[in-house]
């Protein structure tokens, strides 16, 4: 997988958007997406469940935590 050029994860919750740095959460861009949500809930002072239903897109450019989107 390419390195991250910035090293940050892109975080939708609660109706805001974060950019958290992997230093800060204490995680590796190959962390399991279990690690990144329990990463960012803990950082983000959430309970550990809360992003139970988000997903977790991984791209060459980012990793983004977002809510599943819903259609119909």
């Amino acid at each position: 997988m390419a390195q991250l050029a910035q090293q940050t994860v892109h975080v939708r919750v609660n109706g805001r958007s974060e950019e958290l740095p992997f230093a800060q959460l204490g995680i590796a861009q190959n962390s399991t997406d279990s690690q990144f949500k329990d990463a960012v809930a803990r950082y983000l002072d959430l309970p550990t469940d809360s992003l139970t239903d988000h997903v977790i897109v991984r791209t060459t450019q980012a990793i983004i935590i977002r809510p599943e989107a819903l259609y119909g």
